[in-house]
């Protein structure tokens, strides 16, 4: 009994170990997989001064550790991430590509650089960028989401530029993948700014509704209150619900958020 026993154990450790060994190889290393999990106090607080848009305090931050370690992966991506944000998209692209040469699989920077695709109008490049990202064993649910909420741009850009079958098939898929990043990261202020541009400008026959899109709206601010697109979003929709007392306040909010106009003038005001 004690030998049959002695078997089980023995054969129950290989297969742990060969399932051990599986998911060694199936999850790729050093993916950044979570952008506050992995990283140092000082790299966590610049990240978390990211997601809440106070992008100049976290700049701060990043430059002193790039300072110290001029290499530091996680400190590049912070501030390509910036630039990003700030319309430098030769500057951000720049840091980007030297990421991805050190490390293929750095899945914040690979959502970057598909953004960047995205908005020079490299939509295949792009919607290339993130099937791998979303094929990326032990995905997580952050990089994951921010993956659903490219590929929804994309699929909206498709729509304007297609013909009348590519504006139906690309149409409706647009809000499923922002109810996907949603659903993965509803703690996201990107998120909800994208829900809310959908039903701002949607059609009514096609999911567009003013008050949800106010709902979305305020709770991408009330997550980050400094968010620039999201307050001229905002404002822009009660002005469309005629309350010119809220748009006000939501557009001079946003214009001493956004002092050089980039943001405005990407909303077209």
């Amino acid at each position: 009994m004690k030998k049959y026993l002695l078997v089980i154990l023995v054969l129950a450790g290989l297969v742990a170990g060969l399932y051990v060994a599986t998911r060694s190889r199936t999850c790729p290393l050093n993916t950044a997989p979570n952008l506050e999990a992995q990283h140092n106090d000082t790299i966590k607080q610049a990240y978390l001064l990211l997601k809440a848009r106070k992008d100049k305090e976290a700049l701060v931050i990043i430059e002193e550790v790039l300072f110290a370690q001029p290499e530091n992966i996680d400190a590049l991506w912070g501030k390509a991430e910036v630039l990003r944000r700030d319309y430098q998209f030769d500057a951000s692209k720049k840091i980007l590509d030297k990421i991805l040469s050190k490390n293929p699989n750095y899945l914040p920077a690979l959502n970057n650089l598909a953004f960047i695709k995205y908005k020079a109008g490299k939509l295949d490049e792009a919607s290339g960028m993130i099937k791998k990202i979303l094929n990326t064993p032990c995905l997580d649910k952050e990089n994951e989401a921010f993956a659903y909420l490219t590929l929804g741009t994309i699929n909206s850009s498709r729509t304007k530029e297609g013909k009348l079958f590519d504006k139906i098939q690309y149409g409706l898929q647009i809000k499923r993948n922002f109810d996907r990043a949603n659903k993965l990261c509803p703690n996201l202020a990107e998120v909800h700014l994208c829900l809310g541009i959908f039903f701002l400008k949607a059609p009514q026959l096609a999911g567009g509704n003013l008050n949800k899109a106010i709902k979305e709206l305020e709770l991408a601010i009330k997550i980050a209150p400094d968010f620039a697109m999201a307050n001229i979003r905002l404002a822009q929709a009660y002005q469309k619900k005629g309350n010119l007392e809220k748009y006000n306040y939501y557009f001079e909010k946003a214009r001493k958020l956004d002092p050089e106009g980039k943001v405005l003038k990407e909303c077209e005001i």
